[in-house]
């Protein structure tokens, strides 16, 4: 006696085909379900920063910031925030080949400009902070 299959008489060769047929749907209806949208252009991020916008790239004590002394010498512009090895956070202030660790509870904000009570002359003659 013979069996009937539950395939319902196609076989083999007809449910290769019938999944292959779904399979070439597949594609249509995902792309269907996918919206177009368009890219809006951002400002660009300093390389040295690698981190999304944070106090790090916006404001006035951040990545390129130009910084002054009280006096209103230029230091230089801030290329980094991080953390100095007795665990403070500090802002690298470069100037030319000059760079300077400046803990940040030495640096402030006025009028949109980055000042520091460090004096130039100071870092530039070795300062250490306390």
């Amino acid at each position: 006696m013979r069996r009937h299959s539950s395939t319902g008489g196609f076989g083999r060769l007809g449910l290769v085909w019938a999944a292959a047929l779904a399979a070439a749907a597949l594609p249509a209806a995902a792309a269907a379900a996918v919206s177009a949208t368009s890219a809006q252009a951002g400002p660009a991020r300093p390389p040295e920063s690698g981190a999304h916008d944070s106090a790090a790239t916006l404001g006035p004590l951040a990545i390129g910031a130009d910084v002054r002394d009280s006096a209103g010498a230029d230091i230089g512009h801030v290329t980094r925030l991080t953390t100095d090895a007795a665990g403070r956070r500090v802002a690298q202030v470069r100037d030319g080949e000059a760079v300077y660790a400046i803990p940040i509870e030495y640096l402030y904000a006025r009028g949109g400009a980055a000042f520091s009570t460090v004096t130039l002359d100071a870092l530039k003659h070795g300062w250490k902070p306390d």
